[in-house]
């Protein structure tokens, strides 16, 4: 089955593990880029940072790339609410890039491309992409199809025990809503080209 053949009114538990909860983390040591997404939900967005120090503090990281403007279904800037936590859990402020202009996850990985200049590196560069696994399935999704550079590859890295983790997903009503709604814009965006549909 594809992505773009799943119906999003019949999703059984194991096809949600599958497609939505079934990212693969890698190890990995030095890292040059750190980025970690905005959400409009600042528990989430909190769990993000959070899980992040953590990184920090186990591996050595050359900058921090802080990516989220005030999304559409937002109230307040999202780098700037990042910038600050980290800013009082003691990261160094010169070690930190923001990239607010955007306000969606595809929008996220363009303007970060541009900021970093990746379609042209030419040295291998180590980038991880933290937040909860969920938002990851579409990030891995959106990187694959936009960025074609040996040079670079990305480490997919999320909360462990989020209040969205899968055993959570599948026992909440309105959790499954949301990915009933993460398939339908999912299928949007392969529909428009800009994910490539895959085997689940």
């Amino acid at each position: 089955m594809k992505i773009i053949e799943i119906d999003p009114n019949h999703l059984d538990n194991d096809l949600i593990k599958q497609v939505f909860f079934n990212i693969q983390k890698e190890n990995y040591t030095n890292v040059d880029y750190l980025v970690i997404y905005g959400c409009h939900l600042k528990d989430l967005l909190i769990e993000r940072l959070e899980h992040s120090i953590e990184i920090i503090k186990k591996h050595p990281v050359k900058k921090i790339v802080l990516t989220g403007g005030v999304g559409v279904k937002g109230d307040f800037d999202e780098s700037k609410f990042m910038y600050d936590f980290l800013i009082k859990n003691g990261i160094e402020k010169d070690n930190i890039l923001i990239e607010n202009k955007s306000t969606t996850t595809e929008e996220n990985n363009e303007n970060i491309m541009k900021m970093l200049n990746l379609e042209n590196a030419k040295s291998q560069t180590e980038i991880v992409l933290v937040s909860q696994e969920l938002h990851l399935f579409r990030i891995k999704l959106h990187w694959t199809k936009l960025l074609k550079n040996e040079n670079v590859h990305f480490y997919y890295d999320y909360v462990e025990n989020s209040s969205i983790s899968y055993e959570n997903v599948i026992k909440d009503p309105y959790l499954l809503e949301i990915i009933k709604e993460q398939v339908i814009k999912t299928q949007y965006f392969i529909n428009i080209g800009k994910y490539d549909d895959r085997d689940v």
